[in-house]
């Protein structure tokens, strides 16, 4: 905790790579962000892939631009470019130029209505929460693992649940918000099969169980 704390002193600006967060936020909004909205306008698709597709293509963004940065530049990096990005959102929310909504208007679900914008930013705000509590307490590699897990687990739940998911859905009773959140068999499947591959997969040596053990709590909320 100590050396975290003297890397987030004021100087910890110093080791962000700003060209890396300039590219990663350019690609992950304005770009990524219209290319979902377009494919959802012009090529009819269903609000679940089109929201997936962006937050797949987030991750897969930025796992290459961040993932192998020194522990040094990973913390500040991470701090930054989330918190920048989560800014971005906020702008584009309340804009009214096409191609500036159009960074967040193909994320948007008609069943989160009517809090549409609530429910795009609550997720989003809450992991980036999770991303800085885990670079600040955790190990790097559990956080690269973690982060890839969520990414693909998170990412494939919902698409997966609206093509294969039709004749074997299921209702859980939501008692934060007191409503019902409609699950498939096969969405839910697909977050437990992703989870658990990339957690086995790409953990350091010794620390697969304990990687299982910190990601069920994670699997469950997304199941459950």
């Amino acid at each position: 905790m100590v050396q975290t704390m003297i890397r987030l002193d004021i100087g910890f600006l110093h080791n962000v790579p700003w060209a890396r967060v300039g590219l990663y936020l350019f690609l992950s909004t304005l770009v990524l962000g219209n290319l979902t909205t377009a494919l959802r306008r012009w090529r009819q698709f269903e609000d679940g892939y089109s929201r997936k597709l962006n937050h797949v293509g987030i991750m897969t963004i930025s796992f290459p631009l961040f993932a192998c940065l020194p522990e040094q530049q990973l913390v500040p990096t991470a701090i930054v470019a989330s918190t920048l990005l989560t800014l971005i959102y906020a702008v584009t929310a309340v804009s009214k130029h096409p191609l500036i909504f159009g960074i967040i208007s193909g994320s948007l679900r008609k069943r989160d209505a009517p809090r549409t914008r609530f429910f795009f930013f609550f997720p989003l705000i809450t992991f980036n929460l999770s991303l800085l509590i885990a670079t600040l307490w955790s190990p790097m590699p559990a956080v690269r693992v973690a982060f890839l897990t969520v990414a693909l687990a998170d990412g494939l739940a919902e698409p997966v649940g609206l093509w294969l998911g039709k004749n074997n859905g299921y209702v859980i009773r939501d008692p934060v918000w007191n409503t019902l959140n409609k699950k498939s068999l096969a969405g839910s499947s697909a977050v437990c099969a992703a989870a658990f591959g990339v957690s086995v997969a790409l953990s350091p040596r010794g620390m697969d169980n304990m990687l299982l053990m910190a990601l069920c709590p994670v699997i469950l909320s997304l199941v459950l």
